[in-house]
């Protein structure tokens, strides 16, 4: 509960200075969450170890450096960057889900499968071709398709974890939350800012690394999957 506080009180300095001061001031602050969900995930798990913890940890650190192509770039570029930048970090995490044993299968999870179609798939998917689609150029189409195929994909894999229901539940939720994330990053950028766009945003997307960090640490251990590194 302190490391969700100091994460929930960085989060609140990050929007004032966003806010109230310069924007470009308050995008240090986003590595510095990233970096504090890194120890946080770091202290609790550093006595055990093993290939997901460090893919983990790794998948932490790449968004603490994505704001450095804005300062380069400028917003636009600098945003779409960043994009690809996560995709790295999401790619890590469906190496994370696969290593625990999750598998998509069909035959017989249906119920389980319909059930996360419209949150994970269809929703996403409405989003993109009657929002994005018509508005968004040729290359921002193409990384964004290639991210939310992705994302999409993480999200519906994050569902097949052979992990308690409570654990189950927390990173589901916090890949909802990814997906909403993404969605009005996409949107405030590429289609048309909105009052609080950047809150509503960075608090999403924070929300839902939160409930992934939650539900990892209280995921059953599976060694069989999951060698130690020397």
């Amino acid at each position: 509960m302190i490391k969700i506080s100091v994460l929930s009180l960085l989060l609140i300095i990050e929007l004032t200075i966003f806010y109230r001061v310069d924007s470009t001031l308050a995008y240090p602050f986003r590595g510095i969450i990233h970096l504090f969900m890194a120890w946080w995930y770091y202290s609790e798990r550093k006595n055990e170890l093993n290939l997901t913890d460090r893919l983990f940890l790794i998948s932490c650190l790449v968004p603490a450096i994505t704001p450095i192509p804005i300062y380069i770039f400028g917003f636009t570029w600098g945003t779409l960057l960043e994009a690809v930048m996560l995709l790295v970090s999401y790619q890590l995490l469906i190496k994370i889900y696969s290593l625990e044993g999750a598998e998509i299968r069909l035959a017989n999870n249906l119920k389980t499968f319909g059930m996360i179609l419209t949150p994970y798939v269809f929703f996403p998917l409405a989003y993109f071709f009657f929002i994005v689609y018509p508005v968004a150029k040729p290359d921002v189409l193409l990384i964004t398709s290639i991210y939310l195929i992705q994302i999409m994909y993480m999200a519906v894999l994050s569902a097949y974890l052979p992990f308690s229901e409570k654990s189950k539940l927390y990173i589901s939720l916090g890949m909802f939350f990814i997906l909403f994330a993404s969605g009005a990053s996409v949107h405030r950028v590429y289609v048309a800012p909105y009052e609080f766009d950047y809150g509503i945003v960075r608090i999403a997307a924070n929300l839902g690394r939160i409930l992934i960090i939650i539900g990892l640490l209280n995921r059953t251990k599976r060694e069989i999957f999951l060698p130690k590194l020397a």
